[in-house]
C-alpha cells in the first residue's frame, strides 16, 4: 500500500512520469548501441594515435571495455581515450621488465583484447608469452594479433593480472591466487593491481562492461563486479608462505600495483 502511495504522489507531481521516460529512452539508447555494435569492424580504427608505439599492435577490438568505457565517459574524446589506454599498457609492462628483466615464460592472466598484451612481445621479445581471460575471444584476438598462446596450466616465471581481483567477488579472491601462486615456477613472480585500500572492502555493481551492455561476450553480473579491499582483508587472501609488496608505480592512475612473492627462509 505503501509503494502505490508513493508512486501515485511521484505520478502526480510528474517524477514518475519522468522517470519512466527516462528508462524508456535509456532502453532505446542501448538498443541502437547495439545494433551498431553489430555493424563495427572487430578492429577499430583509430583517428588519432599516441607517439612513441612504432612497433607495438594498435588493433583495438570493438568489444574491448578498456577502451570503449574511457571513450564513452570521454564523449567521445579519442585523444583522451587513446592515450589512457596505451600509456596503462605500456606502463604495467615496463614495471613489469623492472620486477623480471628475462622470464623465460610470462602469463597475462585475465588479458582482456590486449591493453598490457601488445607490448609483452616487445618487452620480453625472448619469452613465451601465454594468455588467460573468461572471454574466448580475447584469448583468440591476442593470439592472432600478436602470437600469445592460451595458458592450458604450466608453470611460469612471471605472471601479470592487472585489473583482476578489481573485479572478482571476495570470495573467489583467495582460490583465485592460491591457483596464481601454485602456477609460479621456484623464484617465480606475480604482479596484481588494485584499487587503494579502503577502511573496509566493499563491492559495487557498476563495472566498465556493465555500463556498456552492447558488447558481445558480457561477463556475468553476479561474477564480475567492482571491489575495494581493504589492507587487512587483501592480507588475509595471501596464501601462507607468500610475501605481498607495493611497488612505487601505479597502474594508470587508479591502481596500485602489488608482487607476490614465495617467503625466504632460512636454512
Amino acid at each position: 500500500m505503501l509503494k502505490r502511495l508513493q508512486r501515485w504522489i511521484q505520478n502526480k507531481s510528474g517524477i514518475g512520469e519522468n522517470r519512466d521516460a527516462l528508462e524508456v529512452l535509456r532502453r532505446r539508447v542501448d538498443a541502437l548501441a547495439a545494433v551498431q555494435q553489430q555493424h563495427l569492424p572487430e578492429g577499430l580504427a583509430l583517428p588519432w594515435i599516441p607517439h612513441g608505439l612504432d612497433g607495438v599492435s594498435l588493433a583495438v577490438h570493438r568489444a574491448d571495455a578498456m577502451f570503449r568505457y574511457p571513450l564513452s565517459v570521454s564523449g567521445g574524446d579519442w585523444k583522451r581515450a587513446a592515450q589512457e589506454y596505451f600509456d596503462t599498457g605500456r606502463g604495467l609492462a615496463e614495471t613489469l621488465q623492472r620486477v623480471h628483466p628475462a622470464p623465460q615464460d610470462l602469463l597475462d592472466f585475465g588479458c582482456g583484447y590486449g591493453r598490457v598484451g601488445r607490448f609483452l612481445p616487445s618487452a620480453f621479445p625472448e619469452s613465451q608469452r601465454w594468455a588467460y581471460d573468461p572471454k574466448a575471444g580475447a584469448v583468440a584476438f591476442q593470439q592472432a594479433r600478436w602470437g600469445a598462446q592460451p595458458w592450458n596450466g604450466q608453470p611460469v616465471d612471471l605472471i601479470v593480472a592487472g585489473s583482476v581481483f578489481t573485479h572478482l567477488r571476495p570470495e573467489r579472491t583467495a582460490s583465485e591466487l592460491h591457483l596464481l601462486t601454485q602456477a609460479l615456477k621456484p623464484g617465480g613472480i606475480l604482479v596484481v593491481t588494485l584499487h587503494d585500500f579502503a577502511d573496509q572492502t566493499s563491492i559495487h555493481a557498476l563495472t566498465e562492461e556493465a555500463a556498456l551492455p552492447e558488447l558481445e561476450d558480457q561477463l556475468s553480473e553476479s561474477d564480475y563486479v567492482s571491489v575495494r579491499f581493504s589492507e587487512a582483508d587483501w592480507a588475509q587472501r595471501i596464501p601462507l608462505g607468500f610475501n605481498c609488496t607495493r611497488r612505487p608505480e601505479r597502474f594508470g592512475e587508479t591502481q596500485q600495483i602489488l608482487v607476490v612473492t614465495r617467503e625466504a627462509f632460512e636454512a
